[in-house]
């Protein structure tokens, strides 16, 4: 399997909890999509493939960190949603489809909350 030198623990992982390599199988092209998918995200593939993996059967990976490290994309994704909300209000409003805008401002703030939480840990004492 290539290595690209993720294999490394998150540095705040701590020093007591080592992974171990484990082995397994890609097809040359199927790597290549999910190095390629991985890079878009800020991720090693590696990681990207333990996140996966752990996210698959409703686990966050020990250490990890990655909603913190999503922090600055989603406010940066709800300041822009936000903007975008200003300036169509009038419009919106005007074409009588205020609360259309208004269930639309009401969802997004739902979804910041909760990924906000996710950032802050699971309440299970890990962060």
């Amino acid at each position: 399997m290539a290595s690209n030198g993720s294999d490394r623990a998150p540095a705040d992982a701590g020093k007591a909890e080592k992974r171990s390599p484990r082995s397994i199988r890609f097809h040359d092209p199927e790597w290549e999509r999910i190095e390629a998918f991985a890079e878009t995200r800020g991720l090693a593939a590696a990681e990207f493939v333990r996140f996966a993996a752990l996210a698959a059967i409703g686990e966050r990976a020990p250490g990890s960190g990655a909603p913190r490290r999503l922090n600055p994309l989603m406010e940066r994704t709800f300041r822009y949603a936000y903007m975008m909300a200003t300036k169509m209000r009038a419009e919106m409003l005007a074409e009588g489809r205020g609360e259309e805008l208004e269930a639309l401002i009401a969802a997004a703030r739902e979804l910041q909350d909760e990924l906000l939480e996710l950032s802050r840990g699971d309440g299970s004492g890990e962060e």
